[in-house]
């Protein structure tokens, strides 16, 4: 009885049934054209105002009227330092050049009359008055530049804020003793800020003043915000060989906070001379890369060069490769050159669960089985 169970498919089997089948291949139209890409950069946000306000004079701090986090207006003192030792030097520059205006103005009286009286005076005399009137001029333009710059020193004695901003540092108390150019308070504007972005070469070169960006954080890629690039700056940092780009947000979020570190996607496009493909139509091997296309009814391996590459796409060189050529997508890697091949036309496509189109690619999906 097992013979037999063995022996009845054999019997019953038909001569359509023992011809090979042909193999069922995805095929999708090669386009011609510039490939769309994203290249995605690391960028730092930058408060567009910030500064480190800095001790204008040496001396003991008196008071610091801001904390961090507080919101100041522009002009508002932020810190005092005694200035004591600053008063006593304009005092002392305003008492020297009260005293020299009045010998001044002596001398110029002493000067008038020795000229009126010039017939019966020696001449040393008269010249002597004048000579004495020229000096204390001079005199007192030296003195009344001291007091102008004893002046200006009291008032470095209050730190001012420059523009309105929340203070992000504060690295004095009062009592501390400072000296001029140390740091005391740092303030920002956060609600103005720009991106910058060290770029390679390549990238450096795609890229234009008025380009568009998508800046994105990588803890929430939900969060997303368009930037315009504003400045390139046209030189290499010799330690990174990379080019700077900074771009300004379009209706900043909040959640750009100046000192984070976001992704800036520039869309660039590779226009070099080539075909666009899916990357499924690359077949890599140990001597290249090749794509398989199909002419009436049979496959024909090109051997190409790819030139970029984007997402699901490539673009590619191959001297037997044109735009608007059917190139194979599945079932390419057990092909045979001249092997003949079964694929489903567009139109049967279309009604056996077509794949989602390629962003310029129309694709064909075989029949499940």
């Amino acid at each position: 009885m097992l013979a037999a169970l063995v022996a009845c498919p054999a019997d019953d089997a038909s001569p359509a049934a023992a011809e090979p089948q042909l193999p069922l291949v995805e095929v999708a139209l090669a386009q011609g054209g510039g490939l769309p890409d994203t290249r995605a950069l690391l960028g730092e946000v930058r408060a567009v105002q910030r500064a480190e306000l800095a001790a204008g004079a040496e001396g003991e701090v008196l008071e610091v009227t801001v904390r961090e986090g507080d919101h100041v207006e522009a002009g508002a003192v932020v810190v005092r330092i005694d200035a004591s030792l600053a008063d006593a030097d304009v005092a002392s520059a305003r008492a020297a050049r009260r005293e020299v205006r009045r010998e001044l103005e002596q001398a110029r009286r002493d000067r008038k009359r020795a000229r009126q009286l010039a017939d019966i005076l020696p001449a040393y005399e008269i010249e002597q008055d004048v000579t004495r009137a020229d000096t204390l001029r001079s005199r007192m333009g030296r003195l009344s530049a001291e007091q102008h710059r004893a002046e200006a020193q009291l008032l470095r004695h209050e730190i001012e804020a420059p523009f309105a901003g929340r203070v992000s540092a504060r690295w004095v108390e009062p009592g501390d003793w400072v000296r001029q150019g140390d740091a005391i308070v740092e303030l920002v504007e956060p609600s103005r800020v720009e991106l910058l972005v060290e770029a390679p070469v390549d990238l450096f070169e795609s890229v234009d003043v008025g380009a568009v960006a998508v800046v994105s954080t990588r803890d929430r890629p939900e969060r997303k915000a368009t930037a315009e690039v504003v400045g390139v700056v046209p030189a290499l940092d010799p330690r990174t060989r990379t080019a700077a780009i900074r771009l300004v947000p379009r209706d900043a979020p909040t959640w750009l906070i100046p000192g984070d570190a976001v992704e800036v996607g520039f869309a660039i496009v590779h226009d070099e001379p080539g075909v666009i493909v899916p990357r499924n139509a690359l077949v890599r091997g140990v001597v290249g890369v090749r794509v398989v296309k199909i002419v009436d009814g049979q496959a024909e391996h090109v051997g190409v060069e790819v030139v970029a590459t984007a997402d699901a796409r490539a673009l590619v060189r191959g001297e037997n490769l044109e735009p608007d050529d059917w190139v194979v997508v599945r079932g390419n890697e057990r092909l045979r050159p001249r092997q003949s091949v079964a694929v489903v036309p567009p139109a049967a496509a279309e009604t056996v669960d077509p794949a989602p189109t390629l962003a310029g690619h129309s694709t064909v999906r075989l029949p499940e089985g």
